[in-house]
């Protein structure tokens, strides 16, 4: 993606279609998928204070999210999961709702920055969180 969609709106990858899909994309350290196999994560806060990519999503940027592991060869992907962001972003607004939880935490590292985890298991099946997975 270009650089202004890269460092604003949450987008790393472009699908050009009959509409532009803007593609967030994460992949994690090898060993990550066997400790969290269930789990996402999306940065939260970073020591700058700059805006990350939690914030993007949530104010409404990005489409989908791919979302892997690293395999321990560091060059394949152990798993991976294509997150639709609008049915994210329902979940978050509607979270708490009849009953309905989403697990999630916090996670800080040494270097300062935050992640906020969430357990894929714990979304609603309407609308569907996970549009593909490998």
């Amino acid at each position: 993606a270009p650089d202004p969609l890269d460092h604003f709106q949450a987008t790393d990858l472009v699908m050009l279609d009959a509409k532009d899909m803007r593609i967030a994309a994460r992949v994690r350290r090898p060993g990550y998928s066997m400790l969290y196999p269930n789990q996402f994560t999306i940065r939260a806060q970073v020591p700058s204070g700059a805006e990350t990519e939690l914030s993007k999503i949530v104010n409404g940027y990005g489409d989908w999210m791919f979302y892997g592991h690293a395999g321990v060869d560091g060059l394949s992907l152990q798993n991976w999961w294509l997150i639709d962001l609008r049915a994210f972003r329902a979940s978050l607004i509607r979270h708490g709702a009849n009953g309905s939880f989403i697990r999630m935490g916090d996670k800080r590292n040494p270097d300062g920055t935050c992640f906020k985890w969430f357990d894929i298991r714990s979304f609603p099946d309407d609308p569907p969180l996970v549009v593909a997975r490998g």
